[in-house]
């Protein structure tokens, strides 16, 4: 289910002008690439892939398609600042989670831990995450232009991951243009 389009705030006194949008098309055209300025300091890189018809993925940090070994629960509990020492905290953490305190020594279930890396710690759903909390410029409700495309779910009943895609090389050169006027301190790069 395509949650919404975002397009991109082009003006003066910044990176983000019609005129580095002309140039933008002009090398995509050359080199069937886009243009991505480097930024001064870099802090993140995000990834594009190629998506075919979808446009191209957007990671933050390279991508894998499985999380990392499940922790235990206590290793989850704390690295998430989720209190489990008190008797309250440990009511709490059944109703979020059905675990009791003897539990939380045990490895987090394989299906929540799946769960959770495609809703929350998976390297698309961080960068939508990014990318949704910065203001790139307003909603729209057509797909004309360069825009990104904010995914929740795939449409299957259950599915709750996120994604984001930029609909073109443009689009990924005006996200890169428009990160920089922002001052933050971003990369983006091809996937390998």
């Amino acid at each position: 289910m395509l949650q919404s389009r975002r397009g991109f705030l082009i003006g003066a006194g910044s990176l983000l002008t019609m005129a580095f949008v002309s140039d933008a098309r002009s090398f995509i055209l050359r080199t069937s690439q886009p243009l991505l300025p480097v930024p001064v300091q870099v802090a993140q890189t995000l990834h594009w892939y190629d998506s075919d018809e979808e446009g191209y993925l957007l990671t933050l940090g390279p991508w894998t398609d499985e999380p990392p070994p499940a922790p235990t629960w206590r290793e989850l509990f704390v690295s998430d600042g989720i209190a489990h020492r008190t008797e309250s905290d440990a009511k709490e953490i059944w109703s979020d989670h059905g675990i009791w305190p003897e539990g939380y020594d045990e490895l987090v279930d394989e299906e929540y831990w799946w769960d959770r890396f495609e809703i929350k710690d998976s390297p698309w759903a961080e960068a939508h995450r990014l990318l949704s909390n910065i203001d790139l410029g307003p909603d729209r409700k057509s797909a004309r232009g360069p825009v990104l495309e904010f995914h929740e779910g795939d449409g299957h009943p259950g599915d709750s991951s996120f994604w984001v895609n930029a609909k073109d090389e443009l689009s990924l050169s005006l996200l890169q243009a428009r990160l920089i006027d922002l001052g933050m301190p971003i990369k983006i790069v091809e996937g390998a």
